[in-house]
């Protein structure tokens, strides 16, 4: 039995790293492996990590990202000598064999593996933006305290070059989920334009996501108003909530929109739901518009229901929409949302959402995931062992 102890350096609400963490620990053997979770704080995820088999244990993290006020570096550097004294005991204490952390710009844990002599892996979830060397920094430390590092796609990889060189110790895995049936029923079953009022012959393009400004949801929103006029039985339907207290104003900013653009009848927002899947299930189109991202699960949830994808060409999606099973636009741009939402639904999208579902089940079901992730354990236990 090996031990492993997974860092999530965020107390999140909603979804993200939390989501598919949770689909590595459950599809992990438990014969072969048992999984310890560290967080910084509680979160609607500790019943869910216990649920499929983790321990979950809470302890400072130190996080070294985009600095949120003058103070931020010297808290974390102050953390982050609290944090290595927190988990060198708890690597001590449950017998770690193997650490993976989460998020490129948590450190301490990798520090700690390197110390203790135990292998040490971390996935980025992140993507560069400006100013390119502070990633460059954040990876170069990822690489020098790391065994491997998981990035998600290929843009991710630029934060892993130096000098025209680039990091020997990176592997990319593509994020995987559970295969639903497209036809599965929940055990809530609804109808779903019953509920929010819509007739029949509507066609509804569904946006799950977080309220946050990096999803460009504003942008969907302008979509549709472009097209309520020529196509009114298009409708919008927004499932998501906000994160952390800073997203509060951009949730309003939403919901003031759509009231002055008229747009009570075309765009529902509902919130925060736990039947996606069945909201999935019951719509004809995903479309998520996101400004910045780097590997949206909610595009996997929707290609396994079976849905054709709009989306924009940002991070991995390009990786996980296909040709043949979506259509990629622009960020930050409502006429190409609303051309490809509208001529997406003007040719047999059903067709298009098979061909989706196809690729899904060949290259981002949770197994595949797990497999892969797996035998990169293995390949660096057998490693520290031979040692």
């Amino acid at each position: 039995m090996k031990n492993i102890l997974f860092i999530q350096p965020y107390a999140s609400q909603v979804g993200g790293v939390d989501s598919v963490l949770l689909q590595l620990i459950q599809g992990l053997d438990r014969d072969k492996y048992r999984s310890f979770v560290l967080l910084s704080a509680p979160s609607p995820y500790v019943e869910k990590y216990e649920a499929v088999g983790a321990r979950v244990l809470f302890g400072p993290l130190a996080v070294f990202g985009k600095p949120t006020d003058a103070g931020y570096y010297f808290r974390n550097l102050a953390l982050l000598f609290r944090s290595l004294r927190a988990i060198r005991r708890i690597v001590k204490e449950h017998r770690i064999d193997l650490i993976h952390s989460h998020k490129m710009e948590v450190i301490g844990a990798n520090a700690v593996g390197k110390w203790l002599g135990i292998p040490t892996i971390q996935t980025v979830h992140e993507l560069a933006r400006k100013p390119l060397f502070a990633y460059r920094a954040v990876g170069w430390l990822d690489h020098v305290l790391n065994d491997k590092v998981i990035v998600l796609c290929e843009r991710s990889k630029i934060m892993f070059r130096w000098f025209n060189r680039e990091s020997s110790k990176l592997v990319k895995i593509y994020n995987g989920i559970d295969a639903r049936p497209p036809s599965a029923m929940t055990e809530t079953a609804f109808d779903l334009k019953r509920q929010i009022g819509l007739p029949v012959e509507a066609r509804i393009a569904i946006a799950v996501a977080r309220l946050s400004p990096m999803k460009g949801l504003e942008y969907l929103i302008e979509a549709a108003a472009r097209w309520k006029t020529s196509h009114p039985h298009i409708k919008v339907v927004i499932v998501g909530d906000v994160a952390f207290e800073y997203e509060k104003p951009y949730k309003e900013k939403l919901r003031v929109q759509v009231e002055k653009s008229g747009l009570q009848d075309t765009v529902f927002m509902l919130g925060l739901r736990r039947d996606v899947p069945e909201l999935l299930r019951q719509s004809d189109l995903l479309v998520l518009p996101s400004i910045y991202d780097i590997f949206p699960t909610v595009i996997l949830e929707g290609m396994s229901a079976g849905l054709p994808v709009v989306a924009t060409d940002v991070g991995g999606v390009p990786e996980m929409v296909r040709e043949g099973s979506g259509v990629l636009v622009p960020p930050g741009n409502a006429e190409a949302l609303r051309e490809a939402v509208v001529g997406m639904l003007a040719q047999d999208y059903r067709a298009i959402g098979e061909r989706a579902r196809e690729v899904f089940l060949r290259d981002f079901t949770k197994e595949r995931y797990v497999e892969r992730t797996t035998a990169l354990y293995e390949e660096m236990l057998a490693k520290y062992a031979a040692r």
